[in-house]
C-alpha cells in the first residue's frame, strides 16, 4: 500500500513538473497549433456543441461553423457564418453570421439584421452585477469554439503565471490518433478545466470540453468537430448577403433592423395558460380590475435563479394586497413541466406558474429571460424590462410600491 502511495505521488509530482517545464517552452506542440489556427485564412467545420444548464440538465445544438479571417474587422477579426443543422432549428434558430459590421439572426424563416453603425449600443458589453453580459456579435455559443477563439484562449493561458498545461498520451476519435492538452486555470476564482483533442496530422480541432468547477454549480461545455477544413478556400461571394441570407437586404426591406415590443400603454394580448402542478389554468381575461406583474423565465438561465429570489421577496412583500397578481411565465421549448417542477422546487419558488406559453412568448415579444410585464387593470402595459439586475429590481419595487396601494 505504502508503494502504491509513493508511485501515485512521484507521478503526480512528475506530472506538475512536466506541466511547469512545458508551459514556458515556446517551442511545443501546443503553441504551434495555436500559431497555426490563429493564422488560418478561412475553416469550416461540423460542430456539435453540448453546455450544461445551470439547475440541471443540458442544452444541444449543433451547426456548420464557417470563418473567414478578416484582419480589418475590428469587432473580432473574422467574420462568421454558423449555420443550425435542421435537427436543432427548432429550439436554436435558423443561423447567426457577422460579417461587415453588421449582425444577422434568423429564427423561424425571420431574419434581423443589427448594424454596428446604427444600434452601436448593442455590440457593447453591458455592467451588470455578478458579470458581464456578452456583445451581441458573441452571443453565439458557437463562438467561442472557432479556432481563432481557441487560439486566443490558448495563448491566454500560455502567459498565466497560475495556469498549468499539461500533455496527456494521444487518445483515438474517430478512428484517428489524437494530441491531447489538459489546461488548467481560473476564471472568475474558480478552477477551470480544459480539454483540447487535435488530430496528429492536420492539427485540426476534434474535442473540447471545459469545466467550471463551482461546486454545486458546476459547469461544462463539451464541443466535437468532424468534416474540419482550414485553409481551403471559401467561394469568392460566401460573405455577402444574398448569399448568406438568401436575399439582399437593404434600408427598404420588410424584414426587421431591429427586434419588436410591445409599446407602453397598449392593451397586452390575451392568453390563457395551464397553471403548474394542477389542472387548472388561467387567463388574463380572469384578472381584469388587477394589475399583474409578469415574469417571463427558463430553467436554463443563469439570471433566472436571481429572479425567482427578487419574486419571491415581492410576494412576501405584497402577499396581502387582492389588487396585485405576480405570474411567472415558461416560455421556452426547452421547459417541459418535469423540469419547471425541479426548478421551482429547488429554488423555493412562491411565484403562480404557467407554462406552456412558446406562443404568448411569441406574442409579446419576449427575446431574453428573465423578462418582466407590469400591466394595468384595463390590461394595458404600463412597464417592460429585460434582464436581471439590482438595479431593475429596484425599479421594479419602487414602481409597484407607489402605484398600487
Amino acid at each position: 500500500m505504502r508503494k502504491l502511495i509513493l508511485i501515485l505521488c512521484t507521478l503526480s509530482i512528475c506530472e506538475i513538473m512536466y506541466a511547469q517545464l512545458l508551459k514556458p517552452n515556446l517551442n511545443t506542440q501546443l503553441k504551434i497549433i495555436a500559431d497555426q489556427l490563429i493564422a488560418a485564412k478561412d475553416y469550416k467545420a461540423d460542430c456539435h456543441l453540448t453546455v450544461s444548464l445551470p439547475y440541471g440538465g443540458s442544452f444541444s445544438s449543433a451547426s456548420t461553423v464557417t470563418v473567414k479571417k478578416v484582419p480589418s474587422d475590428t469587432l473580432c477579426g473574422f467574420y462568421y457564418h454558423f449555420k443550425t443543422h435542421d435537427e436543432f432549428k427548432k429550439n436554436d434558430g435558423d443561423f447567426t453570421a457577422l460579417f461587415l459590421k453588421t449582425y444577422y439572426a434568423s429564427r423561424n424563416g425571420k431574419v434581423s439584421k443589427t448594424s454596428l453603425l446604427k444600434e452601436p449600443e448593442k455590440f457593447r458589453k453591458k455592467l451588470i452585477p455578478n458579470g458581464y453580459i456578452p456583445a451581441i456579435f458573441r452571443t453565439s455559443l458557437f463562438f467561442q469554439v472557432t479556432p481563432y477563439q481557441i487560439s486566443e484562449f490558448i495563448n491566454k493561458v500560455f502567459n498565466e503565471n497560475y495556469a498549468t498545461i499539461i500533455q496527456r498520451p494521444d487518445t483515438i476519435i474517430n478512428g484517428n490518433y489524437c494530441l491531447r492538452f489538459i489546461l488548467k486555470d481560473k476564471i472568475y476564482n474558480s478552477p477551470r478545466k480544459t480539454e483540447l483533442c487535435f488530430d496528429r496530422n492536420l492539427l485540426t480541432l476534434l474535442y473540447y470540453r471545459q469545466d467550471i468547477n463551482e461546486g454545486a454549480n458546476s459547469q461544462y461545455q463539451i464541443a466535437k468537430f468532424t468534416n474540419s477544413k482550414i485553409n481551403s478556400g471559401l467561394p469568392l461571394n460566401y460573405f455577402t448577403e444574398e448569399n448568406i441570407v438568401g436575399k439582399k437586404i437593404d434600408d427598404n426591406s420588410t424584414i426587421p433592423s431591429e427586434k419588436k415590443s410591445l409599446e407602453i400603454g397598449q392593451v397586452v394580448p390575451d392568453w390563457g395558460l395551464p397553471i403548474l402542478g394542477t389542472n387548472k389554468r388561467l387567463s388574463c381575461k380572469e384578472l381584469r380590475g388587477k394589475y399583474i406583474l409578469l415574469e417571463f423565465t427558463g430553467t436554463w438561465c443563469p439570471h433566472c435563479g436571481d429572479a425567482v429570489k427578487m419574486m419571491n421577496r415581492l410576494e412576501d412583500e405584497f402577499k396581502t394586497n387582492s389588487k396585485l397578481q405576480i405570474l411567472s411565465v415558461f416560455s421556452s421549448e426547452i421547459d417541459t413541466e418535469d423540469r419547471i417542477t425541479k426548478f421551482a422546487k429547488d429554488l423555493n419558488a412562491k411565484s403562480t406558474i404557467l407554462h406552456s406559453a412558446t406562443r404568448v412568448g411569441d406574442q409579446y415579444y419576449v427575446t431574453g429571460y428573465p423578462t418582466f410585464f407590469i400591466i394595468d387593470t384595463a390590461g394595458k402595459l404600463l412597464m417592460a424590462k429585460t434582464g436581471y439586475s439590482q438595479d431593475i429590481e429596484n425599479e421594479i419595487y419602487s414602481f409597484l410600491r407607489n402605484n398600487i396601494k
